[in-house]
């Protein structure tokens, strides 16, 4: 054995071993990056689904407008504030911000009357509250 041999021996055990961690880490990575997204998208589909399954139909006034200056696929991100009113519950009010389509903001203005699926048990929850646009 020559004498210098022990040294690159380790000094290839340590390049491979910082490859190693370094793809794992990658993997990590990129797994985390797919798999959250998926996550909220199935969480938000569980509360859509749980909102036509428990809420009451109803209609909403628009009371307030105003853009967060958020765009999602150069969809504006809005705040409203609704008044909701479901028959057989005294009206309430919720601040509520969703992503509206482009094609579908000529539908919600202020003084406009849209129709929602609200959960009345829980009035100042706007999770609960969803614009039926069409």
């Amino acid at each position: 054995m020559e004498p210098g041999f022990g040294i690159a021996a380790g000094s290839m055990i340590f390049t491979f071993t910082i490859i190693c961690i370094t793809s794992l880490c990658g993997l990590g990575i990129t797994a985390l990056a797919i798999g959250i997204p998926i996550y909220l998208m199935r969480q938000n589909q569980k509360k859509v689904q749980d909102l036509m399954a428990t809420g009451v139909p109803g209609e909403a006034t628009i009371l307030q407008l105003e853009d967060t200056g958020m765009r999602i696929n150069d969809d504006p991100r809005v705040a409203i504030v609704l008044e909701v009113r479901i028959p057989g519950y005294p009206p309430y009010q919720v601040r509520k911000t969703v992503t509206l389509p482009l094609i579908r903001l000529s539908q919600v203005q202020v003084g406009s009357v849209v129709a929602v699926m609200a959960d009345p048990t829980q009035p100042g929850n706007p999770d609960k509250v969803g614009l039926m646009l069409r």
